[in-house]
């Protein structure tokens, strides 16, 4: 699918107020059912769906990596969307996000959100850094302090090249239970 026609699905589908299915061209990436709330030049924002029909956070996926964003061909989104608006659940836009350069969307999701989880799936889809992000490096790194599985945080950062990431989540059941067990990270 163009480009082109992806752009006009996304804006579509967020003036639309219906859910959608993002499926990206990286082997073994996720598929993100989601209701599109922020398109900007390079990075598409995503209030996404659980598996058990409860809003879930957000996702922040590259432009660039989406070969198709569309409610046709996916039988669910009619009741998903129905589901979710029985049980009052609305999803909500991120006006202060920044969309539109990597730099800018790390820096945003850092004051809008205690924790990031960083995907680089076409290195590896099956594994995400979970932390509080420190900065970007002038060689355009991510520097992230981790909080590991049991909530303690590493003393030191690490660091993803900007160009390799693909994905960022926040806010969501996991990562907010996750804030709440191990705090706010010690500044180093």
């Amino acid at each position: 699918m163009a480009k082109g026609t992806i752009l006009k699905d996304l804006k579509r589908a967020r003036r639309s107020g219906k859910p959608v299915r993002v499926s990206r061209a990286i082997d073994g990436a996720d598929r993100l059912d989601a209701y599109v709330v922020g398109v900007g030049e390079k990075w598409v924002l995503l209030h996404t769906i659980s598996d058990q029909i409860r809003l879930d956070g957000y996702s922040a996926v590259r432009l660039r990596d989406i070969d198709q964003a569309a409610r046709s061909g996916w039988k669910g989104s009619a009741m998903t969307h129905r589901a979710l608006t029985l049980r009052g659940e609305r999803f909500q836009p991120l006006p202060e996000i920044d969309l539109d350069s990597t730099r800018g969307l790390i820096g945003s999701l850092t004051r809008a959100f205690p924790l990031l989880s960083v995907h680089l799936e076409k290195i590896d889809p099956h594994v995400c850094h979970i932390g509080r992000a420190r900065g970007v490096t002038r060689r355009k790194r991510l520097r992230l302090q981790a909080i590991g599985p049991a909530a303690d945080w590493a003393s030191t950062c690490c660091t993803n090249r900007t160009a390799d990431i693909t994905r960022f989540d926040v806010g969501g059941g996991y990562l907010d239970a996750l804030q709440a067990v191990g705090g706010y990270p010690p500044e180093g």
